[in-house]
Order: C-alpha cells, then sequence, then structure tokens
C-alpha cells in the first residue's frame, strides 16, 4: 500500500478540509470554481454528457459547459450537497449532490401559475475526486444523474377516476391509472 511522505499527508489534510468546509460546491453554478485544487493533468469522466478530458484547461472548459447547458435548461437553480465523505484508505472525496431548478420551458407553459413549486425539478448526482500524493485531484468522475420524480397528485387521480366513472374519459386513461381492476 502507498504511505505518503509527511508534506503529501500534510496537503492531503489541507485538500479535505477545503472540501469539508463545503463553501465551493454549492457555489460552483453561482461562481468561479478555485482551480488551484486540480493537478495540471486533471483527468475528468463524465457519465452524463459522455465526456473524457484530460488537463486542467479542458476540465475548466469541460466544467463551463455543464454549467452553460445547467443555465439554459434551468430558469432557477441551486445546488445542494447532500453527503460528502473522505475515504483515506484510497485517497477520494465522495460528493452526492442534487441540482433543483425549474425548468425554463415548464416556466413559459405555465407562466400564469401563482404556485410553481411542484414544476421544480430534481436530478441527483455522485462525484469521486481521486487524490494524488501532492493532495491535488488529479480524476473527477461524475456519475448517475437522474430525474427524482415527484409523487403523482391524488387530486387528478380522483378527477380522472371520476370523469371515468361518468364515462367521459377514454377507458385507455382509465387503465393506465389502475383505477378500476380487469375482470
Amino acid at each position: 500500500m502507498y504511505q505518503p511522505s509527511r508534506g503529501a499527508a500534510r496537503r492531503l489534510r489541507r485538500c479535505l478540509r477545503a472540501y469539508q468546509a463545503r463553501p465551493q460546491l454549492p457555489n460552483l453554478f453561482l461562481r468561479s470554481h478555485d482551480y488551484n485544487l486540480y493537478s495540471s493533468d486533471v483527468e475528468f469522466i463524465n457519465e452524463i454528457l459522455n465526456i473524457r478530458t484530460k488537463g486542467r484547461t479542458w476540465y475548466i472548459l469541460s466544467l463551463t459547459l455543464c454549467r452553460f447547458l445547467a443555465w439554459n435548461y434551468f430558469a432557477q437553480l441551486q445546488l445542494e450537497v447532500l453527503r460528502l465523505s473522505q475515504h483515506p484508505e484510497d485517497w477520494t472525496l465522495q460528493a452526492r449532490w442534487r441540482l433543483v431548478g425549474l425548468p425554463t420551458h415548464l416556466l413559459f407553459l405555465r407562466f400564469y401559475r401563482r404556485d410553481k413549486d411542484e414544476l421544480y425539478r430534481t436530478y441527483d448526482a455522485y462525484s469521486t475526486f481521486y487524490l494524488n500524493s501532492e493532495g491535488l485531484i488529479y480524476r473527477h468522475r461524475l456519475d448517475k444523474l437522474m430525474p427524482s420524480h415527484s409523487p403523482p397528485m391524488p387530486v387528478k387521480k380522483l378527477l380522472v377516476g371520476a370523469l371515468g366513472a361518468l364515462g367521459l374519459v377514454e377507458p385507455e386513461a382509465e387503465a393506465s391509472l389502475h383505477l378500476c381492476p380487469k375482470p
């Protein structure tokens, strides 16, 4: 097993403290990020967009592209860090985070609504940061970004069920809600 020098262990602790302080991740979409924590040959593996880059300049461009895409999809955007853990045995930092936002197309289609809470969408992601012996991040792997669906509205089911009982809704719509068991 790799045993780091004292200086490298000190830098690792400094890097872990910087990430544990957590001010950088939530502000990633609002402000420029501190790229001094990354090695010059950092590798970015983005499983969401199927992008692989190597080098700090390409990493900065890739994160800028991700920020650009997120800000063009969402009208309001917030990043929440759900869990941040350190694993000194394999020199990794793991972050579970969530994007919460109001998609722009839904804002335009439902502009008349006062309460837009049910229009918000959430996407969960998982990042793993691999640290080298100098305590700098040499690889960032971004995985599994999937939408978190909100539970269906019971009022809509009740309304469709009532319309189905009156015969005003097609049987396919009623069957898709599993309101009436088929004989």
